[in-house]
């Protein structure tokens, strides 16, 4: 075949191929929608997806198109439309209602601004965590320190008490703490 039905016969085939005539005939556009060399079928649908998304062809909260309507757009397999749609899912971008449709949940700009936020406060959460395990770790010598004083402390007490035992045995009368046994605090009791 030569000349203008050739010709004619070579644009129809690539204009085809791959929603070429879709796009070419309902979009005005010759290339494949956003089509990079050597990119997988799925990442040219996310990307255009993506894109309406953005520029608002596609809004918050409204479906987006079947995937039927979809494979026939992008001239592919609706295993492709639907990897894309699982992975802008997962990106935060849509969200499906089984037995309904897939709807628009939020712009890109918004889910990498939140994502921006998140990562700020894993950062801060990190970095108080860093924070709190400082302080459990405690200084053995300061630890040291203070339990010689508690021991300390209890041997003082324990001497007073003794001494205080022996004194009220002297006056002929009972030690307080043997006549009347504590009794809790009312506040206490209550707890408060």
């Amino acid at each position: 075949m030569t000349g203008p039905n050739a010709l004619l016969a070579r644009t129809l085939h690539v204009c085809c191929t791959r929603g070429g005539l879709y796009n070419m005939v309902h979009i005005g556009r010759r290339d494949p929608v956003g089509e990079k060399v050597g990119q997988p079928e799925y990442r040219r649908v996310m990307n255009d997806l993506r894109q309406q998304i953005s520029d608002e062809r596609l809004k918050v909260g409204e479906p987006i198109p079947s995937t039927v309507t979809l494979t026939g757009v992008y001239g592919v397999s609706s295993t492709v439309v639907r990897r894309a749609v699982s992975e802008l899912t997962r990106e935060g971008l849509l969200y499906g209602q089984p037995g309904k449709a897939v709807f628009v949940q939020a712009k890109p700009e918004d889910v990498h601004e939140e994502q921006l936020t998140l990562e700020r406060l894993a950062k801060g959460l990190a970095s108080l965590q860093t924070q709190v395990n400082t302080l459990e770790a405690p200084d053995s010598e300061a630890l040291d320190d203070l339990r010689r004083e508690l021991n300390e402390l209890r041997s003082t007490v324990e001497l007073l008490q003794s001494q205080l035992m022996d004194l009220f045995g002297r006056l002929g009368q009972p030690y307080p703490r043997d006549a009347h046994p504590p009794q809790s605090h009312p506040r206490r009791a209550n707890g408060a």
